[in-house]
């Protein structure tokens, strides 16, 4: 019998460490051209992780996407 040892299993509802990256950047009023910019990433790829966090998070628009996020403790507000 072979032990096959994988890595963790990744909870596909959780975002990514990238995609909270993108989540923050995007409440702060960051475009998707200027997030792919500051990331060194291609502007498809914010799409990508974008299209995912809105799956992941069950949001419908950008302002709930951001609600959830707080709402979840993906990412906090600052005072």
């Amino acid at each position: 019998m072979v032990n096959n040892k994988l890595s963790p299993r990744v909870d596909r509802e959780t975002p990514s460490e990238r995609e909270i990256d993108i989540l923050k950047l995007m409440a702060e009023g960051y475009t998707s051209k200027e997030i792919a910019e500051q990331l060194f990433i291609s502007e498809n790829t914010v799409e990508a992780h974008r299209k995912s966090l809105f799956y992941k998070l069950g949001a419908r628009n950008v302002a709930n996407l951001i609600y959830k996020a707080i709402e979840k403790g993906h990412i906090k507000i600052k005072k």
